[in-house]
């Protein structure tokens, strides 16, 4: 197992740890939503409150270490082996930050939510930037629309476009965390309008292609 990988185990038995070391300490009742306005509008007991996010971190991991190995074309990971765990690494980090986020307001420490959230969706981006533009053809990770999966020329292009694009979004959700009233605002839109310009232009490349 890859260094990058030993460090998403890592980061997943951490919070399975600090679980067990912080649940004596929490209440019957724990935040597991918020609202647009950084505001709790959802809670949870406190089992299996908990455990939902280390769960969804375990099989996310699990789930994205397996499937690799069902996909056609499953020799190009080697490729992008590297980003694909470094992908996965920041997906745990990302949930591990929600996690600890969500156990300081458990325990009556009430962080910012609108700016913290806008700050580390902003890592998020930033990295899955990177990702994208390492990423070759393949079934299950990047970019995949009809036509980038029809043309490895068209999957280039467009990746190299999706990298501008996602550090575009990153820069956006910084914004966000200086005006929180907006914070939403400043990570949806972008990531919602950036998908779908994505999805455009790998079509017109592939128009421009075949004509």
């Amino acid at each position: 197992m890859h260094l990058l990988r030993i460090l998403s185990v890592f980061i997943i038995l951490l919070t399975g740890g600090i679980v067990i070391l912080v649940y004596p300490y929490l209440p019957d009742v724990i935040p597991t939503h918020w609202n647009i306005h950084g505001e709790v509008d959802g809670t949870s007991p406190v089992f299996p409150g908990i455990i939902l996010i280390p769960a969804l971190m375990t099989g996310i991991t699990i789930l994205m270490m397996v499937l690799p190995g069902y996909d056609p074309r499953w020799k190009r990971y080697k490729e992008f082996e590297r980003a694909y765990d470094g992908l996965i690494l920041l997906l745990n980090v990302f949930f591990c930050l929600l996690f600890l986020i969500t156990l300081l307001w458990a325990l009556g420490m009430q962080v910012p939510m609108n700016q913290v959230i806008a700050i580390i969706f902003a890592i998020l981006m930033g990295g899955i930037a990177f990702f994208i533009r390492r990423v070759k053809p393949n079934w299950f990770a990047g970019i995949r629309t009809p036509w980038t999966l029809e043309s490895e020329t068209v999957w280039k292009e467009t990746h190299e476009r999706g990298f501008r694009i996602f550090l575009i979004i990153a820069l956006f959700c910084l914004v966000g965390a200086l005006v929180p009233e907006y914070a939403y605002l400043f990570i949806l839109l972008p990531v919602i309008i950036g998908t779908i310009y994505l999805v455009v232009y790998s079509y017109i490349v592939w128009k421009k292609e075949q004509a």
